[in-house]
């Protein structure tokens, strides 16, 4: 795998599968070669792409307990993004994919709840870092922020006086992402998922720009 990022959390409806989808998109549109992975057993990536006559880009059903030993032969010379299912009920899943990626990502919304509930997928990740061949990176994600409240900045602060690392970018609290199940994405550059894409290409010490660039 060229790298690989999955999208994690303990609890469901935290936007993870919103999230794979449209930076695996972003990724794709940037000129990268994409695999998709939904380890999610209730397939809502596979449904989405199946949804839209398919993604542009490799979509693979993945909901196994050995996810992570199978992903780095599926997403081979790829780019692979990894939706999880909820930590709290397909821990297995969960754990072998986290053991494998270089990235996870923590999707959280900020809301005091959400925030406390990011401990839960802290511990999950240290036991994951004690058997892993080498450490990986791991980072929050701001989700669903409203640009004009403070809840988004307050969140920050308190999630890096809690240790994590947050990403720069976060994705606004926006109808266009809560209705996007379903349709064709469309991320413009500069889009808040284009700027995802770009960090984590940032991260990877990757170019900005894929081997093949594909035009929106």
């Amino acid at each position: 795998m060229l790298t690989s990022i999955a999208f994690a959390n303990l609890k469901p409806g935290t936007g993870k599968t919103t999230t794979a989808v449209l930076t695996a998109y972003a990724l794709y549109l940037r000129g990268w070669p994409v695999t998709l992975a939904d380890c999610d057993p209730a397939g809502s990536a596979l449904a989405w792409s199946d949804e839209v006559g398919g993604f542009p880009f490799d979509v693979v059903g993945l909901p196994t307990k050995d996810a992570g030993r199978r992903l780095p032969k599926i997403a081979r010379d790829t780019i692979a993004v990894a939706d999880t299912p909820q930590a709290e009920d397909h821990g297995a899943i969960v754990r072998s994919v986290l053991r494998e990626v270089d990235e996870t990502t923590i999707t959280v919304a900020p809301s005091t709840i959400e925030i406390e509930r990011t401990s839960g997928i802290a511990d999950l990740l240290e036991e994951v870092a004690e058997v892993r061949r080498a450490p990986g990176r791991v980072a929050v994600l701001l989700n669903r922020v409203v640009g004009s409240a403070r809840s988004g900045r307050d969140a920050r602060e308190a999630l890096v006086g809690l240790g994590y690392e947050v990403l720069g970018p976060e994705i606004p609290r926006r109808e266009v992402y809560a209705l996007a199940y379903g349709a064709v994405p469309r991320i413009a550059p500069g889009d808040p998922f284009d700027l995802l894409a770009e960090a984590y290409l940032k991260r990877a010490g990757l170019p900005m720009t894929g081997p093949a660039e594909v035009s929106a």
